[in-house]
């Protein structure tokens, strides 16, 4: 058993990892409302600028693996409501936001 599958990095290093990464690519990558900086859930919401968004969610699967998956995909207006609805009720969670017209987020590179 690997002796470190255990170890977890808390959700601001995961952030900053992850906006180093985006913007090294030229990708635009906002946090929109910091969580708790230990172990707030993330979830990334990719607006492809033409007024539709996916918002990604990281769950964990039987396995103990975790993984993005596409939470919900609709409206940018429907999505932001979604958004606001959750913080009421998570003070603790990370709303990052990502404008790309092409809709790239490699998120399946950031499953730690």
């Amino acid at each position: 058993m690997d002796e470190h599958a255990d170890i977890r990095i808390t959700s601001e290093i995961w952030v900053a990892a992850y906006r180093a990464k985006l913007e090294k690519l030229g990708i635009p990558i906002f946090v929109n409302k910091a969580g708790d900086k230990t172990a707030g859930s993330i979830w990334v919401k990719v607006s492809k600028m033409d007024s539709f968004a996916t918002l990604y969610h990281r769950i964990l699967d039987t396995n103990g693996q975790r993984y993005w998956e596409v939470f919900e995909s609709d409206t940018e207006e429907h999505i932001n409501q979604v958004v606001k609805k959750q913080c009421l009720f998570d003070a603790d969670l990370w709303i990052l936001e990502i404008e790309d017209p092409k809709g790239r987020h490699f998120l399946q590179e950031f499953n730690f």
